[in-house]
């Protein structure tokens, strides 16, 4: 309150009697109460008209007053209550601020000291820049004392001299002096004081100070972490923000929701270990659904103590979000927002030239064949000697030659035998692949007040092209919120709001044997020998001329959210609550199959024109996916003050119901491949459907209490039901607890301060049912099916066997310890945050013992299991404002986790599966260099074979053509047994492989610098992972793998007799492995993933409020916006991004999907 009456309010030092505003003049207000306070008649009379006041400290609000007015005028009634005190009050708009000043002006001082006559200038500023209008500045032991005036300004005037000290001093904000020297201009900027704005932190079901929290919270930035920023949605906004919350997401594709993950990679076998992302205390199933814009806080909940309370779905951490809500007496406002931005993708892979790509091929292909006369990969693309020298030909005099894309029979590509040979190069990414496509971004809000009623409304719409340049993907979200809170009397209040989100995702068909092998796959697939041309004016089979004639697909998403609840105020101190909500998510998928024809080669005899997609895709597919939920939290919550006791309860419950459902219909051999529908379809039909439905229901309780603001204290316990567990075990009382010591406030401590503002050791331990782990591992399902082995060849309907169940199927019991220590430093301008946790999930769901083959069927899950999480998180925080104006503030964090298999249910002691196990473990083997000609001699049959004393790696020559050579990988012989093996590929006998590194990500961090002056700010957010090790497998980063199709310009160095320092070994044919010959997992090729990258760069500049208040603006700001500016890391020249995780293809797919991107981007922001 205290910054926005910086900005709105000026205080002109003159008498209450002669006050002035024409609007406040004519506001009416009906008064009458006998000895109460004039703070009660303040708050009278904001209710009754929707000001707002804002008081300094020198006015007497406790002092006794009667009050008798009917229908008068707010200024009578002022002038009555404060005649003959001194106070003095100003008008701006909604806003009336109150000052009691007897001797002191805006413009003059009275009184007189010793010293020399002279006058001193300044600006007193707040924390973020603002002016601060109506802050005390007076001379330390004397008279002379002045009101700063609308922008900030004050002037003092009077007897003082070099060793007179300035005071300033404002309402919240820390008092500070200045000794004048020879100086006519002194500033200052005033800082918060943290013991009288305490900060508040959003925690289940209510509120707390900062200074009071037990548990592990931490707190998102929203302003600057989430606003102005060209981000799709609220999650990748928050990637970086906080410490032990992990995002990432496996491609750059739109549309998509990031992985969330807090505190570990890992915590169950089954299920979602997903945080619960809640809404204003309501479960919300995607962030795509919420508008960034809409967003008044986030927290963290991230041990058991904070998230207990919100039960069964937390057992993993709560990211907690409180969309923005109407105030009473707001001043009716309008906020407009945009932004517009270009982005272009971060990197991509790059294919070697049509000649260089089969001299690769070639060569690998020479290993398993040194009489090879020709080869023809699997779209029957042929070479050969002869026409390689035709592709270097046709590059030497058509390369730099801007040919149209009809191709020439003799020149481009000739047909011998039945057989292609293709010598042009055709660049295909640079075909498919726009270098900048636009996003743009809009946000409306209006808000105000009328009467007891509060109201806000909040439009959105983002927009965003893909980057396809060949009938381009499209993505559209549209946001309506709108809220209203209404005091029905001093009793009542009652609330509601609407959230509605519509988005859909626009892309053509794909025509690939599966979702995974998508455009982005088969791009990357090919040498740039394709065809991507035409020739008479037909095109050739390939991806591209597929996504040309695509048909579009299309999904779209109707979030549609309706919360309606009240508040009664029972007795001072205690409240009851009650919200009912009731969402419905609607999702509809339209798929658009048909057919696709041109010139196809890929059958081996010529080239023929006709259709070549595959009947499969000559269909049309209608898709309906529903879900209800309905939500009902009531509680009470308790607050007392009694002397040094502070007390606080809430009891209350929680009950939800979930409902989903939907079909599909689809129907073969299409009529009009342009008009794809249903009913313009003539083949084979099908459809399938399903319904599912879950409830919860939980009871819980929250005890605080603290003493004398040093010892703190919160119980919580939490009963909760599950229609995932049979009968017997559906309830389960899961209770947690934390305890703080404010040792900063302890006498023996207070020698310290400033230097030690504040020091609290917290710790909280507890425990949370898991109840993620599917609906039905309790019932033995019956699957039904056709069978024809019973009659005949026709098929019979038919049940397979049940599903085995285990008695005494219950929770995961997720418990969590946290200790954790919080500093501040230098008058809290440095602040410091240390937790160490451990989590175990001790009732871990997992697969029971082996089974005889003769049982029939997989083994029961049970309860049997242990996995620990272990991990710290740090924190750091500085803000300062210095007096010339500059403000700076800095937040970072580091924090890292590791998981530990702690028991398994069998315990096989395999690599893959003992007990001790870390998540993410990469076994591998150590590289020890490229074999030499002097590694080997030859034997009297002319073969080469290793020296004695080489170890021998003849356990992986095993397809009968691949033999070590020079320049193949020598791996090291760690158990000193002469050869290299696996062993038995157990913890007992790993044989010579080693862990070589760990796929989950540790020491993530991040860091925001944001520097303010004059208007002008600067924003720089950092974000990244200090170690995390991958490896890699397809295409891009194993060459060879598929040695027929693609090669890579960072592949090319490869080891040859004249090239033996190279990166990578002799070219060889891995036959589509990733673990094989010169690539089994080892340490050379682990590819190390750790990086830093520029998150975000925004410089914005906010115009002065006297040059925006002629035109009925209160804040104007233009800003400048980067996105993924750029990245370090140790990836050298391999083509794919940091944060390339495994994708939902096969191995080949990893380098070869929807890229990420970087943006720019430009926007305002207004306020009216």
């Amino acid at each position: 309150m205290m910054k926005l009456a910086c900005v709105l309010l000026v205080l002109f030092a003159m008498p209450a009697a002669t006050a002035d505003g024409a609007e406040i003049k004519s506001e009416k207000v009906t008064i009458s109460v006998k000895q109460t306070t004039v703070q009660s008649v303040l708050s009278e009379i904001e209710r009754q008209t929707g000001y707002l006041f804002i008081v300094n400290s020198n006015v007497d609000t406790k002092r006794s007053v009667n009050m008798s007015a009917v229908n008068r005028s707010v200024t009578d009634v002022l002038n009555d209550m404060f005649r003959g005190t001194g106070v003095y009050y100003a008008i701006e708009g909604r806003h009336i601020i109150l000052s009691r000043n007897e001797k002191m002006n805006s413009g003059t001082s009275s009184g007189s000291n010793e010293g020399q006559k002279r006058t001193v200038r300044g600006q007193i500023l707040d924390e973020s820049g603002n002016p601060l209008i109506g802050a005390n500045v007076r001379i330390v032991g004397g008279k002379e004392g002045v009101i700063t005036d609308l922008s900030g300004n004050y002037t003092l005037s009077g007897d003082f001299n070099d060793n007179s000290v300035i005071e300033v001093s404002y309402v919240g904000m820390k008092t500070r002096t200045s000794r004048i020297g020879n100086r006519s201009k002194v500033d200052f900027a005033l800082n918060s004081d943290s013991e009288v704005l305490d900060e508040v932190v959003v925690v289940g079901y209510g509120t707390q100070k900062k200074v009071n929290l037990t548990g592990a919270v931490s707190t998102v930035d929203v302003e600057k972490q989430l606003e102005a920023r060209p981000i799709t949605d609220v999650a990748r906004g928050l990637q970086g923000s906080v410490p032990g919350l992990t995002i990432y997401t496996a491609t750059g594709e739109m549309g998509t929701d990031p992985t969330m993950k807090i505190r570990g990679m890992v915590g169950s076998n089954l299920g979602s270990t997903a945080p619960l992302i809640l809404v204003d205390n309501v479960e919300c199933n995607s962030l795509q659904n919420i508008n960034p814009e809409d967003i008044e806080s986030v927290s963290v909940l991230k041990d058991a103590a904070s998230a207990s309370i919100y039960g069964v779905k937390a057992a993993f951490g709560v990211v907690l979000i409180t969309t923005k809500k109407a105030k009473r007496g707001e001043k009716f406002s309008i906020n407009y927002s945009n932004n517009f931005s270009w982005k272009r993708p971060t990197v991509t892979p790059e294919i070697v030239e049509t000649w260089e790509g089969a001299e690769m091929s070639w060569a690998a292909g020479l290993r398993a064949n040194p009489n090879l006369s020709e080869q023809t990969n699997s779209c029957y693309l042929s070479w050969n000697l002869e026409s390689i020298e035709r592709m270097k030909e046709w590059e030497r005099v058509y390369g730099n030659v801007n040919l149209s894309p009809e191709m020439v029979l003799g020149r481009d590509f000739d047909i011998i035998d039945g057989k292609m040979y293709f010598y042009r190069s055709f660049d295909a990414p640079e075909m498919f692949i726009k270098k900048n496509s636009f996003q743009q971004n809009h946000n409306l809000s209006l808000s105000g007040s009328s009467g007891n009623t509060a109201y806000n409304l909040s439009l959105g719409y983002l927009g965003s092209e893909g980057i396809i340049k060949v009938n381009t993907d499209q993505y559209d979200r549209y946001n309506v919120t709108f809220g209203t809170n209404t005091e029905l009397n001093k009793h009542f209040e009652v609330r509601s709001k609407l959230l509605y989100t519509r988005y859909e995702y626009d892309t053509p068909y794909n025509f690939g044997p599966s979702s995974s092998y998508d455009e982005w796959y088969y791009l990357y697939r090919w040498p740039k020998m394709m065809p991507y041309g035409t020739y008479q004016g037909i095109p050739f089979h390939n991806v591209v001329t597929e996504i040309e004639q695509a048909n579009r697909n299309n999904k779209s998403n109707n979030y549609m959210r309706i919360s309606v609840g009240g508040t009664a105020h029972i007795i001072p101190g205690l409240d009851f609550e009650a919200d009912y909500t009731f969402t419905h998510v609607s999702r509809f998928t339209e798929t658009n199959g048909g057919q696709v024809g041109g010139w196809n080669f890929w059958g081996g005899a010529g080239m023929k024109n006709e259709i070549w997609t595959a009947e499969t895709h000559n269909k049309v597919v209608r898709a309906t996916d529903m879900s209800d939920f309905h939500v009902l939290n009531a509680l009470f919550r308790y607050n007392k003050e009694l002397g040094k006791h502070s007390l606080g309860a809430i009891a209350g419950a929680n009950i939800e119901m979930y409902r989903s459902y939907g079909n599909t219909s689809e129907r073969r051999d299409m009529i009009l491949n342009n008009h794809p529908e249903i009913s313009l379809t003539s083949g084979d039909q099908y459809a399938s459907a399903y319904k599912t439905h879950e409830a919860r229901a939980g009871y819980f309780l929250r005890l605080n209490y603290a003493f004398n603001n040093r010892y703190l204290l919160e119980l919580n316990g939490r009963l909760d039901g599950s229609s995932n567990f049979p009968a017997d075990q559906q309830w389960g009382f899961f209770p947690s607890g934390s305890a703080g010591w404010i040792m900063s406030e302890e006498n023996f401590m207070q020698g310290l301060k400033p230097w030690l503002s504040h020091l609290k050791i917290r710790g909280s331990y507890g425990s949370i049912g898991n109840q993620s782990v599917g609906a039905n591992l309790f019932r033995p399902l019956l699957t039904p099916t056709t069978t024809t082995w019973v009659i005949g060849t026709t098929g019979e309907r038919s049940f397979g066997l049940p599903t085995a169940i285990r008695d005494g199927f219950t929770w995961e019991t997720i418990t969590t310890g946290d200790i954790g220590i919080d500093m501040r430093f230098f008058d809290n301008r440095l602040g410091l945050s240390f937790d160490w946790y451990n989590r175990r999930n001790s009732n871990m769901i997992a697969t029971g013992e082996t089974l005889p083959a003769t049982y029939g069927q997989t083994p029961p899950y049970r309860n049997y299991g242990e996995l620990n999480t272990r991990g710290w998180e740090i924190a750091l925080d500085f803000r300062h404002r210095f007096n010339n104006g500059l403000g700076i503030s800095v937040n970072a964090y580091l924090s890292d986790a590791r998981s530990f298999y702690d028991k398994l249910s069998t315990n096989s002691r395999a690599l893959g599966s003992y007990e001790g196990r870390e998540y993410g473990e990469i076994w591998g083997f150590e590289t020890d260099r490229f074999f030499t000609e002097d590694d080997f001699e030859t034997d009297p049959s002319g073969k080469l074979v290793l020296k004695e004393g080489i170890p021998s790696q003849s356990y992986y020559e095993t397809n009968g053509w691949f033999f070590y050579g020079p320049g193949d990988i020598k791996y090291k012989d760690l158990n000193g047994d002469g050869k290299i093996t696996p062993g038995d590929n157990t913890i007992d006998d790993p044989g010579d492989k080693k862990i070589i590194g760990n796929s989950s990500p540790r020491y993530e961090y991040g860091a925001r610098l944001d520097l303010d002056w004059k208007g002008v700010d600067l924003g720089i957010f950092i974000q990244g992972v200090g170690k995390r090790d991958y490896w890699g497998t397809g295409s891009v980063v194993i060459p060879g793998f598929n040695y027929l199709e693609a090669w890579y310009t960072h592949q090319l160095d490869y080891w040859t007799p004249d090239n033996r320092d190279a990166f990578y070994p002799a070219l060889s044919n891995t036959g589509q492995s990733n673990q094989t010959q010169n690539f089994l997992p080892q340490t050379k090729y682990l590819l190390n993933m750790a990086y830093c990258r520029i998150k975000n760069i925004t410089v914005g500049y906010t115009f002065p409020e006297k040059w925006t208040r002629k035109a009925k603006i209160s804040k104007l700001r233009l800003y400048l916006s980067l996105e993924n500016v750029f990245e370090f890391d140790h990836l050298g020249d391999i083509p794919i991004d940091p944060e390339t995780r495994t994708s939902t293809g096969d191995g080949d797919y990893i380098g070869r999907s929807y890229p990420y991107s970087r943006n720019t981007s430009f926007g305002l922001q207004v306020t009216f």
